[in-house]
């Protein structure tokens, strides 16, 4: 409404303007209506019906006064030219304002149009960050973001953690009952690991049945609590039997960023931890603290 009424006034301001050019040029006054329809052009593309017809009644009112003053005041124009003028002014208006329902429904269905094509160019490129089996973030689109928030990190002084998640036993599952029955436990596992993240998290495949968390704002506390909460969840899962595993399970190594470090070290440091978990028997949340030592935080 503040943008609208913007326009009004200086639509406004500027008929007044050209009502006071028209009495001071007088005699010479009788192109003055043209640059009235210009500046209701302007209005037409910018108003409403309504208000577009309350501005045309305006541009008549002023431009008259100043016809009828030009007459008072001894001009050469006379009574019936100036009607005449007003005349055709008042019908040229008027078919600007007719004009505006129009031109404002075209907005309108620009705008939609707008709206759309701007909603299918975020659902585009949402699918084309998504890894195509699981539908978590793709391998890239976790290397933009986390090199996003390690600079926000540093940026801003706030902590950064991540997590190097393995869905575990994913290749006897594929020996026992097929890729088909792999690729159902990929899909659970990621919709199990996402359920018990934030949406502030950044969740994707790294790679095979290797997955990495960031998690923006996360010192290394907060990231074992949320480690946990995904070995948790991912637990619960239910799996056709393999190697007498019932339920699907995973291993995590999780690290905190560190002032002055780069992708390439933050995710190191976590594959570590990924290591320390797998070499202690897998199915369990392993954590670098201060001295990069392992902190064993539990097993199934």
């Amino acid at each position: 409404m503040k943008a609208l009424f913007g326009v009004s006034g200086r639509i406004a301001a500027a008929l007044v303007v050209l009502a006071w050019l028209t009495y001071l040029a007088g005699d010479t006054a009788l192109p003055m209506p043209a640059l009235y329809l210009i500046v209701m052009l302007y209005g037409t593309l910018r108003l409403e019906r309504t208000r577009l017809a309350m501005l045309a009644t305006f541009a008549l009112v002023t431009h008259g006064t100043a016809l009828f003053l030009l007459i008072e005041h001894g001009a050469k124009l006379t009574l019936p030219a100036a009607g005449l003028q007003l005349a055709t002014l008042f019908a040229a208006l008027a078919c600007f304002v007719l004009g505006a329902g129009t031109v404002l429904r075209l907005r309108e269905r620009v705008a939609e149009a707008h709206g759309k094509f701007h909603d299918l160019a975020l659902e585009a490129n949402e699918r084309a960050s998504r890894d195509a089996l699981t539908g978590v973030y793709h391998h890239r689109h976790l290397m933009d973001s986390l090199e996003r928030e390690i600079a926000r990190a540093e940026r801003v002084g706030k902590p950064l953690s991540i997590a190097r998640v393995d869905l575990d036993w994913l290749g006897s599952v594929n020996e026992s009952h097929g890729h088909a029955a792999g690729d159902i436990a990929l899909k659970r596992f990621a919709a199990a690991a996402l359920s018990a993240l934030r949406d502030v998290d950044v969740f994707g495949r790294y790679g095979g049945k290797e997955f990495l968390v960031v998690m923006p704002d996360t010192d290394l506390k907060g990231a074992i609590i949320a480690a946990e909460r995904v070995h948790a969840a991912v637990g619960r899962e239910p799996l056709p039997e393999a190697r007498e595993r019932r339920h699907l399970s995973c291993t995590l190594g999780v690290a905190e960023h560190r002032q002055g470090e780069n992708t390439r070290l933050a995710i190191g440091r976590a594959e570590a931890g990924l290591s320390f978990a797998k070499a202690a028997g897998r199915d369990r949340v392993i954590a670098l603290g201060p001295g990069d030592r392992p902190l064993d935080i539990g097993a199934a």
